[in-house]
């Protein structure tokens, strides 16, 4: 008896470690990364989550999230951000600085990452949950589900996105009755499901503009030699991951065919990736080898655009461009693959010079043209920096964000309208003595 007694005794402690072991990481989880409810930031503005991958400074997602944040109306939407992948530290500092705090929900399968995300729900009262990626929709959509909160998906790119027959199978059902954002129309076309039956609209990113911010001027000539240029030559650049369809072998053949035609040119790759040591053989192996510079990921993109002659962007498929557009504003002369977002970001011969995408003879025709008509290149850059000021204004960006979540969620809106006055909310948000 004594023997069967302390056999049970023994399995239920064994089931009590085993569910210890279950529940204690949960419990530390939350009391680590979630407060205990608070009174909303702004009374009456919807609680609006994002939901990426990761938050790298160098991001382009990340970067027009942070876009977003902060021309954001706090009157509209109460501003959160998550991420799969701890934020970079540079990124909780630039967060923070706008009183919004990155919460990481792991990145280890699909159910704990949405069990964490649907605590979150919880604990700050989202209303809306818009996801960036294939994986960020699936786990809103299931964090979502009892729990009053809507969901979007925010399509930012043509490749990598929706892959796969299975993944497209999945969405096509999924998203059926789900607003979406697309950052291009060629985004739009790519990944619209057939049969979708809720809102779809094309809302370009905002790019803010950093001419005259003191703590981006652009670098001047003396910072030649600090990146390895000589004082002399026309310097060209590109911002990018190496991955297979931004297509740096394009364009560093296009380099070996600039110096066989005794072409005066320097090449600074910005970014890192799994491609990147294949593309340092490819530079090796041919007469350009000095003069293409491996910069790795850079933090200060934007002060390195002020030594630029010509911007170069390669890529397939783009879905949007940030770098382009950065470069543009920054009065850059631009070269681009004729393909995907480009074409609508790019008017050939007005704001930059387009080329068949993979030709890398026909990229550096377009070099040679700019290097032997420098005010025609400066022509574009400004007919450029025009037109971006008017299509990416970071405003117009935060409007129609808001404006399309207010659309596709009325009941939300009148939720968080009831909660507090409008006069009072105004009162308590905007600073004393501001006037309207």
């Amino acid at each position: 008896m004594l023997s069967m007694f302390f056999a049970r005794v023994s399995t239920w402690l064994a089931a009590i470690v085993v569910a210890a072991s279950h529940v204690a990481p949960a419990v530390l989880w939350r009391r680590r990364h979630l407060a205990p409810l608070s009174a909303p930031k702004c009374p009456g503005a919807l609680r609006v989550l994002f939901l990426h991958r990761d938050l790298p400074h160098h991001g382009g997602v990340p970067r027009c999230l942070l876009y977003l944040a902060r021309a954001s109306d706090r009157l509209r939407i109460e501003f959160h951000v998550a991420s799969f992948v701890e934020p970079s530290p540079a990124m909780q500092e630039a967060f923070g600085a706008l009183h919004i705090e990155p919460r990481c929900i792991g990145d280890k399968g699909y159910r704990s990452p949405a069990q964490r995300l649907g605590w979150l729900i919880e604990e700050r009262g989202i209303d809306i949950i818009v996801a960036t990626t294939f994986k960020a929709y699936l786990c809103s959509k299931w964090a979502a589900r009892g729990r009053n909160a809507g969901v979007v998906f925010w399509v930012h790119a043509i490749r990598g996105t929706l892959q796969g027959t299975i993944r497209r199978a999945i969405m096509n059902f999924l998203t059926k009755d789900d607003p979406m954002i697309f950052v291009s129309r060629a985004v739009r076309t790519a990944h619209l499901p057939a049969g979708h039956r809720a809102a779809a609209e094309v809302i370009y990113n905002g790019v803010e503009d950093l001419a005259g911010d003191p703590q981006h001027r652009p670098y001047g000539q003396e910072m030649r030699q600090s990146l390895g240029l000589p004082p002399r030559g026309l310097v060209l650049a590109y911002v990018a991951e190496f991955i297979p369809w931004k297509d740096h072998p394009a364009l560093i053949s296009a380099m070996h065919e600039l110096v066989r035609r005794n072409v005066d040119a320097q090449l600074l790759l910005i970014g890192e990736g799994r491609e990147m040591d294949s593309a340092r053989l490819l530079a090796a192996a041919g007469p350009a080898d000095s003069r293409i510079h491996f910069l790795g990921a850079r933090s200060d993109v934007r002060q390195i655009l002020g030594l630029l002659d010509v911007y170069v962007h390669p890529a397939r498929e783009e879905g949007f461009g940030l770098a382009v557009v950065e470069a543009m504003l920054a009065k850059c002369a631009v070269v681009a693959a004729r393909e995907g977002a480009m074409v609508e970001l790019i008017e050939s011969g007005k704001t930059g010079l387009l080329f068949d995408p993979g030709n890398s003879r026909a990229l550096a025709d377009a070099v040679v043209q700019l290097a032997a008509e420098p005010a025609l290149g400066r022509q574009m850059a400004a007919a450029a920096r025009t037109s971006c000021l008017e299509k990416f204004d970071v405003d117009q960006f935060a409007d129609g964000i808001c404006r399309f979540l207010e659309e596709c969620f009325p009941s939300a809106v009148r939720r968080r309208q009831g909660e507090t006055p409008l006069p009072k909310r105004l009162a308590e948000i905007r600073p004393a003595g501001a006037q309207g």
